[in-house]
């Protein structure tokens, strides 16, 4: 049953430290997409080994939302120079990716970055490459 499916996703979520809420919306989001390809006739492949074509795609859409891991080991907003830290509940906490996009910015006692994904500085760059000129250190194509 679906319940039993739900039960099972979320412990599923819990022993692999993924948030089930985020898992949730991610199969929301899968779904809506899965419709938007059928409606226009997209045929739809598998590439579970390659995110990196996802991740290109992030990063051309959410150019604008990237962030620069600093010398002292902060993160900086590539926009604004605005400090930033990864949200205590990322599985890249303990990480130090160079560069990230962040979907959103929780201000509490620190200003945190949420919903992470790591990118290439170079992806960025090909993405708006008027806009890194001056935003990116040493990065060109």
């Amino acid at each position: 049953s679906f319940l039993c499916y739900l039960i099972s996703a979320q412990e599923w979520c819990r022993e692999n430290f993924v948030n089930s809420r985020n898992m949730t919306m991610a199969s929301h989001v899968r779904s809506q997409l899965r419709e938007i390809c059928a409606k226009f006739g997209v045929r739809l492949e598998s590439s579970r080994s390659d995110t990196d074509n996802v991740r290109r795609c992030l990063a051309c859409a959410l150019f604008l939302n990237a962030a620069e891991l600093q010398p002292d080991g902060t993160y900086a907003t590539l926009d604004t120079r605005q400090h930033v830290a990864i949200h205590p509940s990322s599985v890249l906490f303990h990480c130090k990716p160079s560069y990230v996009l962040y979907n959103e910015l929780l201000h509490t006692s620190k200003c945190y970055m949420r919903d992470l994904c790591v990118v290439d500085a170079n992806w960025l760059y090909e993405a708006a490459p008027e806009y890194f000129d001056r935003k990116l250190k040493g990065v060109k194509s």
